[in-house]
């Protein structure tokens, strides 16, 4: 009986050592897991960039009032959960073109907060959020560009107009 009670209770002792290994775990084997789930997060950002680029072919259908109703409430639910993905499609809103609401400052600011700015460099959504950067900062510097040539034109309009004036006085 005394041995049975041994064996009852050195079983369970060996068997918790055995958990404790002091060996390092086979690297190689866990590898092939990190792939799998990065092959599954890569897949899982593929499929959302192309849902909402979908949604912004959509939403470029739309009249003008169900865009302003589809603007406010993608930015009533981006203010109640701030996620990633209410985020990407206000920025998609905000970046239609001759949207009344459009505001490129808030636009750069929206896209800056982005998570998926800081995701890993093979990561879609992080190429997608840095195209929106790219397009929304060259089109902000292309209006100052335009801004600029402007006041230059006019700048050379009212030279023009002055010359005329002092010619005219002249004879």
């Amino acid at each position: 009986m005394k041995r049975g009670w041994c064996l009852c209770v050195a079983v369970p002792v060996l068997a918790g050592c055995a958990l404790f290994n002091a060996e390092a775990p086979d690297i190689r084997a866990l590898q092939p897991v990190a792939i799998a789930d990065s092959g599954l997060d890569i897949a899982r950002e593929r499929a959302e960039v192309s849902a909402l680029l979908a949604y912004y072919q959509d939403v470029q259908g739309l009249t003008a009032e169900e865009q302003k109703r589809e603007h406010q409430a993608v930015g009533h639910g981006f203010a109640r959960d701030r996620s990633e993905l209410g985020r990407l499609k206000l920025a998609l809103l905000m970046s239609l073109p001759q949207a009344p609401w459009r505001d490129d400052a808030r636009l750069l600011a929206l896209l800056e907060g982005a998570a998926s700015r800081k995701a890993a460099s093979d990561s879609p959504l992080r190429h997608f959020v840095g195209l929106l950067l790219k397009t929304t900062q060259e089109r902000l510097r292309e209006q100052k560009r335009a801004e600029e040539l402007q006041l230059k034109l006019d700048s050379m309009v009212e030279i023009e107009r002055r010359l005329r004036e002092r010619k005219s006085r002249t004879r």
